[in-house]
């Protein structure tokens, strides 16, 4: 049970209080006549729940009153709150009174000071609540700032006051404004629980994870970088070894030339027994380079004549191709034996051995479909064939220009010693420059290693990234949003709400309900009568607060509904509160209003409490169990002796 409200309690300047005491986890009926302060109930808690502005009206309750209270119960001990009632001609006051513990007394008027401000007291109310940290990232593209969802936006689902609660354009209280409604819409999914109540610790914990996702890879760059592609630092500095005896390996792949390098650079130099011719690195590159380009021309020769095959074959189809489509009309002979006249024009052919006969040209047509067969068949092979000449020559030309770079080496390094006749000072400086690379190069981890790191990094971030994601969002609003309407569809036939033979849903872009119905979705504005308006309203928001209470959400436990009989029992038939002046379909209708909201209370008991203020005094049980005061007679919310203490 997040907070509900024990008493609202307020001071005049004389140090005298007003209390008016609620049930917790119960229906709470104020009823009496109009003009007796009960719609400042709503504005006496919004104001103390830290509300920017004093929306109390001006007249006997803003010049009599001093400060504004209220006793809350938590979901650990107690709280007293209380702002100072504004000065005159200023909308709001900044003095506000906090008070915790497990069990909060109502201080006297002279106990109330300033221990906080509005935004103090707001932090303190949104942690009471149970608002976690939570951020709401508007869509790419938008203008509008990131959004944190706090008590101010959790309060807007548990106000109805009287001329919102028969509003037929909006559901929730203060959705008029439209910056604030976009805020409700912003912030709703949280509240629901379509937002994990862990999200921002999960988006820090993605920043992190992305953060050493980075850091891994720049590693791996950077070892890349170090280790090059073949054509590298270390397979220039191993052919100039080999150039100046020093070694005569031969590496492959990078790691394959270090580990050679080390072992040249592991022998002391006064050791060194030169083996190895020196100035023959340089002829055996040259040898390499001609065998190379021949290799590389042959191939290219090769790839000609495929693709020059390849023309021809196609050549030879489009041509067999055609004359075999000439050939098919021979298909005219079927059946006919052959003779001197001609089939088509009738003549007496003179020389028959002249003009092929009907088996010939039979013969010609089947033997050329065989070849174009054969052809169409071989096709793939010879692009196949091509691809593999192809992928060779790709593999010489690379291997072409890491020879060219180790020829380059030693031509510098040739260049370099050209002044340098002492052998031993060639080798000595190649030497140094094998050691001075080594003793550059770091301590390189197994890559292998950081690879499986960064993977697993990848997993994590791609997991977070799925639960954060705005789809998976929708997809828990979307069933979210569908339960309540279940419930909603459920209790609008209950009260016999107009359209409600439809499927009902809340629609969250638009904050109102819609029916879906057979000729398209009717939004609640389009519905008709103040009757539909207030019921619709109803189940709309305990809906709402059935799924925050059995769902634990951060949302207040209680609602505020200020006269939902207004549009059956209107101010000018109240005489004693009394039904009798009603029709009877509509005292009907209001005693089965009220009685379904006590049923929720009682449902939801002891985890939600709803607060009602009323003209309707409704003979029934019940209904007299759950009235907390009776404002009549002149009691009322300001009693008439502290109006004239005022004058």
């Amino acid at each position: 049970m997040t907070m509900q409200i024990m008493d609202i309690v307020v001071f005049n300047h004389h140090g005298q209080k007003r209390l008016l005491s609620l049930k917790i986890g119960a229906l709470n009926i104020i009823t009496g006549a109009s003009k007796t302060g009960k719609s400042a109930l709503v504005d006496i808690v919004d104001y103390c729940f830290g509300s920017s502005e004093c929306r109390v009206p001006e007249g006997p309750i803003r010049r009599s009153v001093s400060w504004f209270g209220i006793r809350l119960q938590l979901e650990s001990g107690q709280a007293f709150v209380a702002r100072r009632c504004p000065v005159s001609r200023a909308v709001s006051s900044e003095d506000c009174f906090v008070e915790v513990g497990d069990e909060v007394e109502i201080p006297d008027t002279t106990s109330l000071r300033q221990t906080t401000n509005t935004k103090g007291l707001s932090a303190l109310l949104t942690s009471w609540s149970g608002i976690r940290d939570n951020i709401h990232e508007p869509p790419a593209g938008q203008t509008r700032r990131a959004l944190s969802a706090n008590v101010r936006h959790a309060i807007a689902l548990c106000f109805q006051p009287q001329d919102e609660i028969i509003r037929r354009q909006q559901l929730f209280h203060g959705a008029a404004d439209h910056f604030f409604a976009q805020a409700l819409k912003d912030t709703l999914p949280y509240f629901l629980g379509a937002v994990d109540d862990d999200y921002v610790r999960k988006r820090e914990d993605l920043r992190r994870l992305r953060e050493r996702l980075r850091a891994c890879e720049r590693q791996l760059i950077e070892l890349k970088a170090i280790q090059g592609d073949g054509i590298s630092k270390a397979a220039t500095l191993l052919a100039q070894a080999r150039d100046a005896g020093l070694s005569s390996s031969v590496a492959d792949t990078w790691e394959e030339t270090v580990a050679a390098l080390r072992d040249i650079g592991e022998i002391p130099m006064a050791s060194i027994d030169v083996k190895f011719p020196d100035g023959q690195e340089y002829s055996r590159l040259t040898d390499e380079r001609s065998r190379l380009l021949e290799e590389q021309r042959r191939l290219r020769d090769e790839i000609s004549a495929a693709r020059a095959f390849k023309r021809d074959e196609m050549g030879f189809s489009r041509e067999a191709d055609e004359q075999r489509a000439r050939l098919t009309s021979i298909g005219i002979f079927d059946g006919s034996n052959p003779g001197h006249s001609c089939p088509l024009c009738a003549q007496e052919l003179t020389d028959s051995s002249i003009i092929p006969g009907t088996a010939q040209i039979k013969e010609a047509l089947t033997d050329v479909s065989s070849r174009l067969a054969s052809v169409v068949r071989a096709a793939p092979q010879v692009e196949r064939a091509i691809s593999d000449l192809e992928s060779k020559l790709q593999h010489i030309q690379s291997t072409l220009a890491k020879n060219r770079a180790e020829m380059e080496a030693v031509r510098r390094s040739n260049d370099r010693l050209q002044q340098v006749k002492d052998d031993d000072a060639k080798r000595a400086l190649v030497f140094g420059r094998i050691s001075l690379y080594l003793e550059s190069l770091p301590d390189l981890p197994d890559t292998k290693a950081i690879e499986k790191r960064s993977q697993q990094l990848k997993d994590q971030c791609a997991t977070l990234e799925e639960a954060l994601s705005d789809e998976q969002v929708r997809e828990r609003l979307d069933s979210i949003i569908s339960i309540l309407g279940q419930r909603m569809t459920e209790w609008a036939r209950e009260l016999e709400l107009e359209h409600s033979r439809y499927p009902l849903r809340l629609d969250i872009k638009k904050l109102t309900i819609v029916a879906d119905t057979s000729d398209g979705p009717l939004p609640m504005e389009r519905m008709g009568s103040g009757e539909n308006w207030v019921g619709y309203h109803l189940i709309g928001h305990l809906a709402l607060h059935e799924w925050f209470t059995e769902r634990k959400r951060p949302v207040p436990r209680f609602l505020f509904l200020d006269q939902p009989s207004q549009v059956y029992f209107p101010p000018e038939k109240d005489a004693d509160g009394s039904m009798n002046n009603v029709g009877e379909d509509d005292r009907l209708a209001v005693s089965r209003m009220f009685r379904f909201v006590f049923d929720i209370v009682e449902k939801l008991s002891p985890g939600f409490q709803v607060v009602v203020t009323e003209h309707a005094d409704i003979n029934e049980e019940w209904y007299q169990g759950a009235i907390v005061e009776r404002w009549r007679n002149g009691l009322k919310l300001i009693p008439d002796d502290w109006l004239a203490e005022k004058k």
